[in-house]
């Protein structure tokens, strides 16, 4: 099932947002960005030999290519929104744009959503904004609100541009944005003299978010392929249920009974579209 898919990619998200912001908050976003992108390359290697032989179009490897360009756009707003400001009110943020503007997408474009499925999404985002709706610790910064719109935004069309990829291309989209990304993000980290690689106390951090964010992208890329666009974008929006759990158990940053109920109707909702 692709919602399963997607709820994979959903679970991995969550994981490498929480371990990118966390190295971001010890050195430079585009830094993270760089060495996290080119460490997920072997997996992304292995996957497509795996996967075996497909026929990738000229526009399936263009749809890659700028689908590449938006993500690591949204990547280095997402990475240094959340070492700016509390991750359990960045995430949720992050995950209400990029869930709801495929879904609008979806249904201006002609997409078939039932109606278990509309109640499902709506629950997903009553939840997102539900995570969020914890009082900031100190003074309200207005930088990491509007960085975390654009990452919303920047993933949102990653996911509308991969959805328009064929089933037949496999993995080669995806091979074609993360060759976008890892040169791009090294030129500019160079330009800013931060491309050495991590210290030895940040690597583990840089590289298991490499790691689980190509393992998120191979489900995500997979499940819009082959399934509903609009429902899949909200399933792999539910990550920040995942982000925010992970900063409870790791930061101590105690998520509130709003937040709590939150994380419940997420999983209430993933039910819901799973249907």
């Amino acid at each position: 099932m692709t919602q399963l898919l997607a709820l994979t990619g959903a679970a991995f998200y969550g994981l490498a947002d929480f371990a990118g912001g966390l190295a971001t908050r010890s050195t430079s976003a585009w830094r993270v960005t760089a060495w996290s992108q080119l460490i997920g390359v072997p997996l992304l290697i292995i996957a497509v030999a795996l996967a075996g032989a497909s026929s990738a179009s000229t526009a399936d490897i263009a749809l890659g290519t700028a689908a590449g360009a938006l993500g690591l756009i949204g990547i280095v707003l997402m990475y240094t929104a959340l070492a700016a400001g509390e991750m359990s009110i960045v995430a949720p943020i992050i995950g209400a744009v990029a869930a709801s503007v495929p879904v609008a997408w979806d249904v201006a474009t002609g997409g078939s959503i039932g109606r278990i499925q509309w109640v499902g999404i709506v629950a997903s985002v009553i939840a997102v904004l539900l995570l969020a709706a914890k009082p900031s610790s100190g003074k309200a910064h207005l930088g990491p609100t509007v960085k975390a719109i654009g990452a919303g935004l920047s993933f949102a069309l990653f996911y509308i541009a991969m959805s328009y990829t064929s089933e037949a291309s496999g993995l080669w989209p995806l091979v074609a944005a993360r060759s976008v990304t890892v040169p791009v993000a090294f030129v500019i980290a160079f330009g800013l003299g931060v491309a050495r690689a991590p210290e030895r106390t940040i690597m583990p951090l840089v590289a298991f978010t490499g790691a689980a964010d190509m393992a998120a992208n191979l489900a995500i890329v997979t499940a819009v392929q082959r399934g509903p666009l609009g429902v899949n974008a909200v399933l792999s929006s539910l990550y920040p249920a995942v982000t925010v759990l992970a900063a409870f158990v790791v930061l101590k940053e105690y998520p509130t009974r709003i937040q709590r109920v939150g994380i419940v109707l997420a999983v209430g909702a993933a039910l819901l579209l799973a249907v």
